[in-house]
């Protein structure tokens, strides 16, 4: 069963669109950052922010249509990156080149200056570092040391990679005031998971891809590992970027491994492994959302989809013929 939650902390979340029509009301869109913006490119202008906050993660998608010259800091103990969904035209990040693959480090000085291009549109990620699940923060601050540069370069598909988690997470909704707090929490947790594995696996990982595959008889203890990690829902990998770091290897060798030893990709085996732990929750008489939280399941339509095209039956009906069994076997007993 779940352990008891600690305080509660209200699963508040703010979803927020402006546009700006002057550089200062654009800067003030930065909850908290201390930041001053001076437009260098002529013409009038605009911007656009699209905010997503929630218990200390703040998601913000800006669009600029003229060149800024920006200079700021961001809160204490927080983590702060950007990278660009747009970027066209010359770009710095505290004197180095900015190109639309390069992470932007805006908490690696104690102040920073970014002059954007002409137009760009930017998703940043803030996280607050005492807002976090304390289980979290030893992946924070492991995250911390590896910002060690303002501009860090990354390959294309990692890149793409971490722009498709920073949108999914904007869109993502919170657990409901209606769960119970001990689910609420534990959805939170695994939702700050995602993104710290995310960003440690693009910048320790993808950055320094060269590794030799392993030869075909290490898939197997590979996947052993794999499994071990897998049988408790205390350390099971929810992503394929946790198991890239737990593991210590890159995607293209866990592809190689699960290609080889199991026939299909890691992020099928993750999924299937984890719904049949949720089947056996369910088998025992847990809800439905218990066992989808339990094993990761963040979004219980998407679960009850997966769940259906794997086992042919919707969880609903999982439950309800077993309690059908159980009131067969009870008045079978009478």
């Amino acid at each position: 069963m779940l352990q008891p939650a600690p305080p509660d902390r209200p699963a508040r979340q703010q979803h927020s669109y402006s546009v700006s029509h002057n550089p200062e009301a654009q800067a003030s869109q930065f909850a908290g950052w201390t930041l001053q913006y001076r437009q260098l490119s002529g013409g009038r202008f605009c911007g656009r922010s699209s905010i997503s906050r929630w218990s200390g993660i703040s998601i913000h998608a800006e669009e600029l249509n003229r060149r800024i010259l920006q200079r700021g800091r961001v809160p204490a103990d927080s983590i702060a990156v950007g990278i660009p969904l747009t970027l066209q035209g010359h770009a710095r990040m505290c004197g180095k080149a900015s190109s639309r693959d390069t992470l932007h480090v805006f908490s690696c000085h104690p102040d920073f200056e970014f002059t954007s291009p002409e137009y760009h549109l930017l998703v940043n990620l803030e996280i607050s570092m005492p807002a976090l699940a304390p289980e979290n923060l030893t992946l924070a601050r492991q995250l911390q040391t590896l910002l060690d540069s303002p501009a860090l370069p990354l390959q294309a598909d990692a890149a793409q990679q971490l722009r498709q988690l920073l949108c999914a997470a904007m869109q993502a909704g919170l657990p409901t005031a209606e769960l119970p707090a001990a689910i609420r929490h534990l959805q939170q947790k695994q939702r700050e998971q995602q993104l710290l594995y995310g960003l440690i696996e693009t910048v320790s990982l993808q950055a320094n891809p060269a590794r030799d595959l392993p030869r075909r008889e290490r898939s197997w203890k590979i996947l052993r590992q794999v499994e071990q990690l897998l049988a408790d829902p205390a350390s099971c990998v929810l992503s394929v970027a946790e198991l890239c770091v737990r593991l210590h290897l890159s995607r293209r060798t866990l592809q190689y491994v699960f290609e080889y030893a199991a026939g299909m990709s890691p992020v099928s085996y993750l999924r299937a492994i984890r719904l049949n732990h949720a089947r056996q929750a369910l088998l025992k008489g847990e809800s439905v959302t218990y066992a989808a939280t339990q094993w990761g399941f963040l979004h219980l339509s998407a679960f009850a989809h997966d769940y259906q095209q794997l086992f042919g039956e919707l969880p609903s009906t999982t439950q309800k013929r077993l309690r059908l069994s159980r009131q067969l076997l009870h008045t079978a007993s009478d």
